[in-house]
């Protein structure tokens, strides 16, 4: 299985750089993401559409498409232990709320299932701390 942070999950909907590496990993399966994921991707796609970068059409699309995506994946809850997780993170590493919110996510999915195949994010950062957290990391 693996975990993908909101920043890879745009790709697989907003046509950028990596988005076939994206869609190629989402497209073999065992996807898992936060429930964080949910609002976060949302805000992507109505930011672009603000900022007239894709039309309100292709943004109601995509995000129709997210929304059946999502019905299919692995989504890990903002638990307790979540929350306890990503504090201990944001001490730990410079990162910021959401990226440690994503980051608790996968390390909770994988102490409970085992060890994740791959952490996918694009964010520099967020990577760098998954890594040392011991996660494989892919982009």
């Amino acid at each position: 299985m693996r975990f993908f942070d909101a920043s890879a999950l745009v790709k697989r909907y907003i046509r950028e750089r990596g988005s076939a590496s994206i869609r190629r990993l989402l497209d073999d399966g065992g996807v898992a993401v936060a429930r964080l994921s949910e609002v976060e991707v949302v805000s992507a796609f109505a930011r672009l559409s603000r900022e007239e970068s894709i039309t309100t059409a292709q943004r109601d699309r995509v995000l129709t498409a997210f929304v059946t995506d999502l019905a299919a994946w692995t989504v890990v809850e903002m638990t307790p232990e979540v929350v306890s997780t990503a504090r201990q993170l944001l001490v730990r590493h410079p990162l910021r709320t959401g990226d440690a919110v994503q980051l608790a996510s996968a390390l909770v999915l994988s102490a409970a299932i085992g060890p994740l195949d791959a952490f996918v994010a694009h964010d520099a950062r967020l990577t760098a701390a998954a890594s040392s957290e011991g996660m494989t990391v892919a982009r």
